[in-house]
């Protein structure tokens, strides 16, 4: 079977005049299903805006990483669209939904990039294949050294290995491949901005 190389990214929420290529930048890539929203039962996916929920204290952690600078991208799966259960129309109205709630709260995020394709098209883009994190990369000027994949499947740790960023699992388990391991995006957050506090404490 030929392997495919499409991504599908959508940009529009990107602010204009903050992209500049020339200086690398940071970012939190962050799958949504899990992360983000409720997760729906395997073999179902989000399609409308109803069923878009968000979990409890997302819009404050994100809050909280893009005050510590970081680039803000989405990268989720999403085979319903090759299995004829959402369209590719579904997905834009469920990101804009998405995007147009955390904008009322504060939050700008810098893309979402989605993958449409089956497991079996063998395309680069969809998790655990780290394509969606390395065209971001290219897009936005993304030192992927200073990044982070946040997600909630081993899928997300072994694309964000691939990649080479940290790679934090969303768990209430434990996940030995993983870099970290925290209960909710928020935890995440929280012990990031301390950690980061730390070190600015012992360098003043």
């Amino acid at each position: 079977m030929r392997r495919k190389r499409i991504i599908a990214a959508d940009l529009k929420s990107q602010a204009p005049g903050t992209l500049n290529k020339n200086m690398p930048r940071k970012a939190i890539f962050l799958d949504r299903d899990g992360v983000i929203n409720h997760k729906l039962p395997e073999d179902h996916y989000v399609s409308s805006i109803e069923q878009f929920v968000f979990l409890d204290g997302v819009a404050e952690a994100l809050r909280l990483l893009r005050d510590m600078g970081f680039v803000l991208v989405v990268i989720t799966n999403q085979r319903g669209i090759a299995r004829n259960l959402m369209t590719e129309s579904d997905l834009e109205k469920v990101h804009n939904h998405m995007r147009s709630v955390l904008a009322r709260n504060g939050v700008v995020l810098d893309a979402v990039y989605h993958c449409p394709h089956e497991k079996d098209e063998l395309c680069n883009c969809r998790k655990p294949q780290p394509g969606m994190i390395l065209q971001a990369q290219r897009d936005l000027g993304i030192d992927l050294n200073l990044s982070y994949l946040v997600g909630d499947s081993p899928s997300d740790m072994e694309a964000g290995s691939r990649a080479g960023v940290r790679s934090v699992r969303i768990t209430d388990g434990q996940d030995d491949t993983a870099h970290a391991v925290f209960k909710d995006l928020l935890d995440f957050a929280r012990d990031l901005a301390n950690r980061q506090n730390t070190v600015q404490d012992v360098t003043v």
